[in-house]
């Protein structure tokens, strides 16, 4: 009786607040049909924004166009306010819901978990969404902006949908996401991106296009957090991974509006839409692309076209069709990771008091091989074309921050791995436990561990 009271109370405190999210959500701004006509979206390329500080971009007047970009859409429906502090709230998808007896014990036991540092103390919220409840949702968070709504509604795959709503509820109410096969080993408060012993400022910032540290403002706090997945020093990475430095989704945190997210939206909404036949019944008005970088919407440009250029670019992708390497560059960590280097290296490039710190390229107290070998060539890419090169977080060990955007060393978020320098899952860097006990194993969307590595790669 009393396990099932305890489950009572925590299906409750999931429906009431659910309850609320939707109702609140329900006088939220919403435009009607006959507001689309005359009236299209542009859908941006992601890839080509130099001439965009993505960090201070100001939204038009949607009123005054006839043609208004998503990248202002999005902005104006979930503006950022970095002073606001990180939410502690955990989001988490399965295909049932909580109270179902088709969710195994185990993920029942790791929600449990995630529930309790959630909510310890009363600081914060737990929620479960299952797959059923994703398009009401989404309906009540982002109907002032269909084309998000079409484009989740046109993914094949499931992997795909549950990869893009973890990146909308953070972007729309901010928190943590992290999968069902993972558990918190740490309270919420304890994490660096909350707990301000932990924050990396004890160095000066790395001065980047001549100006000196000085000159540079100090970090601010956290508002999107990363972690390390992969950092493979072997000729055969690319077997494995999707890049050489590849940072996890199975676990991420992040204050709402951030404009990282924002851009990952745009990414993914731009190419579902130009790479599917839409199928969504949302109202919505037309929507129009980039044609000088076409080839930026299109998911077989990113993988398939690259290694055969005879391979047909503007196939269109289906449930038959879209394969392992489609959901690495389509949602899954491929493109995630390409959207937080595009993002930090739009923050150096169209900024000059951005705070660089990596405590890593310090001296190595143990005597190993750290990231401080990689000194010349991480300070020569921010000095000569204000870039970061995969270098910067190869070997990392303590936390690093550019901006507001925190990286993790691979042991935070896969401690226990045994390779790649990840640490077990007592080191104080350890803040969550995967056990890679996913849907992958049933869609094939990859997220396999690599036998150990074996032979050091050149690249590195």
């Amino acid at each position: 009786m009393a396990k099932f009271t305890k489950r009572g109370k925590v299906v409750i405190a999931c429906a009431v607040f659910l309850y609320v999210l939707v109702s609140s959500q329900i006088s939220s701004w919403r435009l009607s049909s006959d507001f689309y006509t005359g009236f299209k979206t542009l859908l941006p390329t992601t890839s080509n924004t130099k001439d965009i500080n993505l960090r201070e971009y100001r939204p038009e007047n949607l009123r005054q166009e006839s043609v208004a970009s998503l990248r202002s859409q999005l902005t104006l429906q979930f503006p950022y306010d970095a002073s606001q502090p990180m939410p502690q709230r955990v989001w988490q998808t399965w295909r049932t819901a909580l109270d179902s007896p088709k969710l195994s014990p185990e993920f029942r036991k790791y929600s449990g978990l995630w529930n309790e540092a959630a909510t310890e103390q009363q600081l914060g919220e737990y929620a479960l969404i299952p797959d059923s409840h994703m398009p009401a949702l989404l309906q009540n968070l982002y109907g002032a902006v269909p084309q998000v709504i079409q484009a989740f509604e046109s993914l094949p795959l499931p992997i795909l949908k549950a990869d893009f709503f973890r990146y909308l509820i953070l972007y729309a109410r901010g928190g943590i996401y992290s999968d069902m096969d993972t558990f918190p080993l740490k309270p919420l408060d304890t994490w660096p991106s909350i707990a301000l012993n932990n924050k990396p400022h004890a160095r000066l910032p790395i001065q980047y296009r001549g100006l000196k540290p000085e000159r540079i403002g100090s970090a601010p706090e956290p508002g999107f957090v990363a972690g390390i997945e992969a950092d493979p020093d072997r000729l055969d990475w690319n077997d494995w991974y999707a890049r050489r430095i590849q940072f996890c989704q199975w676990t991420i945190q992040s204050k709402p509006g951030h404009p990282l997210l924002r851009e990952l939206i745009i990414n993914i909404t731009a190419t579902t839409l130009a790479s599917t036949n839409v199928n969504s019944k949302v109202p919505a008005p037309a929507f129009i692309i980039d044609e000088d970088h076409k080839s930026d919407y299109l998911v077989n440009c990113r993988d398939k076209r690259r290694f055969d250029d005879k391979f047909p670019a503007n196939q269109k992708k289906t449930s038959k069709n879209a394969d392992m390497t489609d959901t690495m560059n389509w949602t899954g960590p491929g493109i995630f990771t390409d959207a937080i280097f595009n993002y930090i290296n739009n923050l150096v490039q169209t900024n000059t008091d951005i705070s660089i710190i990596n405590n890593n390229l310090g001296t190595d107290r143990q005597g190993g091989s750290k990231t401080q070998q990689f000194y010349r060539k991480i300070t020569q890419g921010l000095e000569s074309s204000a870039t970061f090169v995969k270098e910067f977080f190869t070997l990392i060990e303590e936390p690093v921050m550019i901006d507001d955007v925190m990286i993790l060393p691979i042991t935070s978020f896969s401690p226990g791995v045994g390779q790649m320098g990840a640490k077990m899952d007592d080191d104080e860097m350890a803040f969550v436990k995967h056990m890679f006990e996913g849907s992958w194993k049933t869609d094939g969307s990859s997220k396999i561990s690599p036998p150990p590595q074996q032979e050091a790669a050149d690249d590195a």
